[in-house]
């Protein structure tokens, strides 16, 4: 593969979706590109998988096998994918001219916060991998919305420490005020902070100020790519990222698969 994408975020954020309209962007601009979906528990995925991991781990069968419910499964399902990674690799083995966008559990924790995670990043990426954190533009509408996905964000990145992406994604569901805003507060932690304590009068201030200039002298203090995969808006700064990255900036021209 040229290189990957590891797709994850807080339930709800939109990631499927995201992972389904960047394929068809990726596609429909001449580029090879292949999606593998990483969720076992996913009952309905909005694209057609190269890879499905549900062909081999079976959330039904584990829970019978391990007597437990969806969510003891879950867990399982998710150690699991490290001992089932043979079948994937030999797939993305032959995907070499390919950028391939990997689909992770819908639920954060299944994937960010599992011991065998960053060695799953780096078994199925052979080392080329950068993450994409997707934000939902309706929370970080909001200084405490932000700050909480920022958070988050920074989480993940010190469970990986891989190049990161915040992808603030539904932006049609929000006005170019609200946007304007949230792009000021990733500029100035110190316009975040303002706009905090407008929000909410009774906090820590000391607290707050303490993790917003940890904001500021670390990589949490970012680029914003904002996004709408309804629109499939905002997906060549994505690519863009990515070609810096993987190739130097420099595009890389792909022959499509024969079908």
């Amino acid at each position: 593969m040229i290189g990957s994408l590891f797709v994850t975020g807080p339930a709800g954020t939109g990631k499927s979706t995201f992972c389904a309209a960047y394929k068809d962007w990726l596609i429909s601009n001449g580029y090879d590109a292949a999606i593998v979906n990483l969720d076992p528990g996913s009952e309905y995925i909005p694209y057609e998988a190269e890879i499905d991991i549900r062909e081999t781990i079976s959330l039904s069968q584990i829970m019978s096998e391990y007597n437990l419910g969806p969510n003891g499964a879950q867990i399982v399902a998710a150690d699991l994918l490290l001992e089932n990674t043979e079948p994937v690799t030999k797939v993305l083995r032959e995907l070499e001219d390919y950028y391939v966008i990997f689909d992770t559990p819908g639920q954060i924790e299944l994937f960010s916060f599992r011991p065998g995670s960053p060695m799953l990043v780096d078994r199925l990426s052979s080392g080329k991998a950068m993450i994409a954190f997707i934000a939902d533009a309706v929370l970080s509408a909001s200084p405490s919305g932000f700050i909480s996905q920022k958070m988050l964000f920074g989480s993940v990145l010190s469970r990986f420490y891989k190049p990161m992406l915040f992808v603030l994604n539904k932006l049609d569901l929000i006005t170019d005020d609200d946007l304007e805003a949230v792009m000021k507060w990733e500029d100035s932690p110190d316009l975040l902070r303002d706009a905090l304590m407008d929000e909410k009068q009774e906090m820590v201030k000391d607290y707050f100020s303490a993790v917003l200039n940890a904001f500021k002298e670390s990589q949490m203090v970012n680029k914003i790519f904002p996004v709408s995969a309804k629109d499939m808006y905002g997906f060549e700064d994505i690519y863009s990222e990515m070609s810096l990255f993987f190739t130097g900036g420099s595009d890389t021209d792909t022959m499509y698969r024969d079908d």
